[in-house]
């Protein structure tokens, strides 16, 4: 939901090939008003196949960090997983999230998880917090949706969804 992702069995590898979804900066720069932290945790099964390393994931990591400060946004902290499989910390697990949860004093039942992905929808369950899904061609549609607090079209409206509940239940960490 930040980068259009590569077909089907393909993976990003280099930033050549990474490109900003619609509604995503903005979204970002959305977020980066308010004193919520900003974290992304990610799936990276391309290092364990051999696809990319460790240092071309850092590369992406810096240049996409670069340009979302440039437009106003910022990112607090990027987690990621490398393994294929049997790790606690590959969504849907949640190592990742207890990571930040640590790092940043916060209680995962108060956040909300904001994914493209159904392990970040599971993820979400198993942590108790909010499930926003990103789902371009199921938004606006009146087909509901299983297993999510809301749908939206892009990060950017899924930005102002979690600001306007945070607004109503008043902040949290």
């Amino acid at each position: 939901m930040i980068n259009r992702k590569a077909a089907e069995g393909a993976y990003v590898t280099s930033w050549e090939e990474f490109e900003f979804l619609p509604g995503a900066l903005k979204g970002l720069a959305l977020l980066a008003r308010t004193q919520l932290p900003i974290i992304v945790a990610t799936n990276q099964r391309g290092i364990a196949r051999g696809r990319m390393t460790g240092a071309d994931l850092a590369d992406i990591h810096r240049r996409m960090r670069a340009a979302i400060i440039a437009a106003g946004g910022r990112l607090d902290a990027v987690y990621y997983c490398p393994h294929e499989t049997g790790c606690r910390c590959r969504k849907p697990e949640v190592g990742m999230f207890e990571s930040a949860a640590a790092q940043f004093g916060l209680r995962l039942a108060e956040t909300a998880v904001v994914g493209d992905q159904p392990t970040d929808m599971l993820a979400a369950e198993r942590i108790g917090a909010m499930r926003v899904l990103v789902a371009p061609r199921l938004a606006g549609s009146s087909m509901p949706v299983h297993g999510v607090d809301h749908l939206a079209g892009d990060l950017l409206e899924a930005a102002r969804f979690v600001l306007g509940y945070q607004l109503a239940a008043g902040p949290a960490r």
